[in-house]
């Protein structure tokens, strides 16, 4: 166990705290769109029968004596809008015991026996990466035609839409479509003024966008989320350098720590700009209807 332990870098609880609120600011974003369905109480979670941004418990303090009764409630609330959830054990969720409540309820068939627990139970659900601000390595090498602008109007948010959604592997939008799409209906909405905390990059190689970015400033922390490269322009550098570039600009915003949370395919390219990995302490309960 001390092995294993040892190859994360340690963090206190405070920043632990600090990711889930910035985690939990990120999708309060898209409260009340549309086809979303955004609650907080003891148990706050996110419903889309849409798709994105997903459904996911975010937080629970649920007391000891109606645990069962909760996670049954919120997962006949979310099955009214999705067929999956993704329940997330943060540390400071009550009881202390909440993750072994969900795995027996997960045994039993949860509620009418209508859902089960799939995947890992209790796993990490990805890789945590937290990075020193004040100690960041030198910029990426990369094209010198590259640059980074920030999202600053519809028109731009309309270009970052499409290549995010082409660098995930979504086919592109019809021309009509972002409008209804829910990042660019909850980035609109969010504005582009500077009292925003979420804000939007591009990153050109001359005058093509070729990546994408979105930092977000809240619970006092940096985040990171929505790095995106197409597959015509990966292996150029252009994720990590958008990724180094809104570090920077977290820097000069104050803040001293920046976390990411990533897939295994991007976690080489934020450790090359200064992220390590952490063990956060969250646990992943993935559920799904039978």
């Amino acid at each position: 166990m001390a092995a294993i332990l040892s190859q994360f870098t340690p963090i206190s609880t405070a920043t632990v705290a600090q990711i889930q609120a910035n985690l939990i600011a990120y999708f309060q974003l898209f409260a009340g769109l549309p086809g979303i369905t955004y609650t907080e109480g003891d148990v706050t979670w996110i419903a889309s029968g849409a798709g994105a941004p997903g459904n996911h418990v975010l937080r629970a303090q649920i007391a000891d004596d109606r645990v069962d009764q909760r996670i049954d409630e919120t997962l006949r609330q979310i099955g009214e809008r999705a067929n999956q959830v993704d329940w997330y054990v943060f540390p400071s969720c009550q009881p202390p015991d909440l993750g072994e409540r969900l795995a027996a309820r997960g045994a039993a068939g949860g509620p009418e026996g209508a859902w089960m627990l799939v995947g890992k139970l209790g796993g990490p659900g990805g890789n945590w990466l937290l990075a020193d601000l004040n100690n960041l390595p030198n910029p990426p090498a990369v094209s010198d035609q590259f640059h980074v602008a920030m999202v600053t109007n519809q028109t731009m948010l309309h270009d970052w839409v499409r290549l995010s959604l082409t660098g995930f592997g979504h086919s592109l939008p019809l021309p009509e479509w972002p409008e209804e799409n829910a990042f660019y209906a909850a980035y609109t909405r969010h504005g582009f003024g500077p009292e925003a905390y979420s804000l939007r990059y591009i990153g050109y190689r001359g005058d093509r966008p070729v990546t994408t970015g979105t930092l977000l400033l809240a619970g006092g922390i940096a985040g990171l989320f929505d790095i995106s490269t197409p597959a015509a322009f990966r292996r150029h550098g252009f994720g990590s350098a958008i990724s180094w570039a809104m570090m920077q600009e977290a820097k000069k915003r104050g803040y001293q720590q920046a976390y990411v949370w990533s897939s295994n395919m991007g976690k080489g390219v934020y450790q090359g700009v200064g992220f390590a990995p952490i063990e956060l302490g969250m646990r992943e309960y993935q559920w799904q209807k039978r």
